[in-house]
Parts: C-alpha cells; structure tokens; sequence
C-alpha cells in the first residue's frame, strides 16, 4: 500500500474513532488496532495524536466549506445564496462531530492545536460572506454601510447558535423553523426591493 493509501486509511479510522468517543477517550492503540497496524505507524505520519486530529477536523471542514463553496459559486441571486449558505452550514456543521468536540474544548480547554484549522474556517466564512453581501448590494437588496461590521455580527450570531444547537442536540428540533424564518426574511427582502 502506498504512503497515502496508509496514511488516508489511518485518517479514516481516526475519523470513526474520534467521532464516537471525542478527542481524550480516543487512543493511539484503538485507532491502530483497528486497521491492523502497530501503533508506530501512526507515529511515522503523525507525530502527535493532536496532529492526527487536527487533520481529521481540517478534512471535515473541507467538506463543509466544498459545499458551501458550491453555493457561492452557483449563478442564483443573493438572496437565495444567502438562505442556501445558512441553512446549508447550519445541516452540515450538525454532522461535523469532531467540529463539536472543538466547542465543547471552548468551555473548559481550548484546543490551540486546531487553532489555524478553525482559523481557516473562519477566514473562508468571512471571505464568502462578504461576496455574498457585495453581490446582494449590487442586486439592490442590501443598503450596507460597512460590510466588515455587518460580517462580523453575523459570525457572532451564527457562532452563538452553535452551541444549543449542536452540543445541545437543538438542532433537530428547529430545523423546520430555521427554513421558515429564512423563507420570511427573503421574501420580506424581496419585497422590501419592489
């Protein structure tokens, strides 16, 4: 098996196992013992169980952000964009468990080791966002003095929601609701532009 075969097979056992049990209740061994490796393996690869992690949080949010990417790329107006982007981020990042893990570390330790990894994420939100905002301007939809203000704001609310939502499995439960408050407010911006 070639270096990448061995080393995306670990990723994918380290995948399955940070994902059921989190980071700390993880070890070394299970994730070795489960492609029938020695542990020693994993060390060639990644030097630190933190690194491996961080790989398989960085791949998870890769994910994310190839398909929020899609929607940015995708010809609708802004306002479509903008409601597919959230409730679109909104159903991945329920999925991204290992992404969960990053925010229950907020409440007690942070893991600066995916510090650049959620530091990246951050960047392609704000970078997306803001296309999104510029466009929804030049459509006539947004009367925005400072894009960067309104940016950040929206990060806030929308790292804010994290929390109940996907630590405290919210999600499932105002999913339905989430839709319906982005259909009001597009047709409410719709309207607004008439």
């Amino acid at each position: 098996m070639s270096d990448i075969g061995i080393k995306n097979l670990i990723i994918g056992s380290a995948t399955k196992y940070f994902s059921k049990y989190g980071f700390y209740k993880t070890t070394m061994d299970e994730i070795a013992k489960n492609i029938h490796k020695a542990k020693g393996i994993l060390y060639y690869y990644f030097r630190s169980k933190e690194e491996l992690f961080n790989e398989v949080l960085k791949q998870e949010l890769n994910t994310v952000k190839s398909e929020l990417k899609n929607i940015i790329d995708n010809d609708n107006d802004c306002l479509i964009t903008l409601k597919s982007y959230f409730l679109t981020r909104l159903k991945l990042l329920h999925k991204a468990v290992n992404y969960h893990e990053t925010l229950k570390a907020d409440f007690f330790e942070t893991f600066q080791f995916v510090k650049d990894v959620r530091d990246d994420f951050a960047e392609f939100e704000r970078t997306h966002l803001t296309l999104i905002l510029k466009k929804g301007k030049e459509e006539g939809y947004f009367d925005i003095k400072n894009i960067d203000s309104t940016i950040n704001i929206i990060m806030i609310v929308m790292n804010s929601i994290e929390i109940p939502f996907y630590l405290q499995n919210k999600y499932p439960e105002y999913e339905a609701t989430i839709e319906e408050i982005g259909s009001l407010l597009l047709d409410s911006l719709r309207a607004q532009k008439k």
